[in-house]
């Protein structure tokens, strides 16, 4: 008896996660699609309200379970700027790093969970009090 109610529970376990990962944190319109400019690589610029903004991930490749160091060169000052970085393939929290004002730009240190994916998708994304501000960029961090 109490075999059949291990190998029942154990199912129920199985088909929950199935359950939950495939309704709760997938977004069936989101494009999976690598980034157009690869981070582990080279510094990327995206344009925002007119401006070349630079983005700089440190140290490269990048790696799970390290401070990375970002800089953002050029976006402009905004009060109550918050900067939030989540999987788009994988649900790993939202990390919320600290921005600090720095000359022409922010700075912060993020720290990201490893993740069973040889490939996990992140986008970091602005808010202004709350608000999205409508400047993301999409990077990657490999196995």
């Amino acid at each position: 008896m109490k075999k059949i109610l291990f190998f029942c529970f154990a199912l129920l376990l199985v088909l929950g996660y199935f359950i939950f990962d495939a309704f709760l944190f997938k977004d069936k319109d989101a494009n999976f699609s690598p980034p157009q400019c690869d981070l582990n690589a080279r510094d990327c610029s995206y344009i925002f309200n007119g401006k070349e903004i630079s983005i700089s991930l440190q140290p490269k490749p990048l790696q799970a379970m390290q401070n990375l160091n970002l800089e953002i060169k050029n976006l402009a000052h905004y009060d109550d700027l918050e900067l939030r970085v989540y999987g788009l393939n994988m649900f790993m929290g939202e990390i919320k790093p600290k921005l600090i004002a720095a000359q022409n730009g922010y700075r912060a240190e993020i720290f990201l969970p490893a993740c069973v994916l040889d490939t996990m998708l992140y986008r970091a994304e602005f808010f202004q009090k709350g608000k999205a501000l409508g400047f993301h960029f999409d990077f990657e961090l490999r196995r």
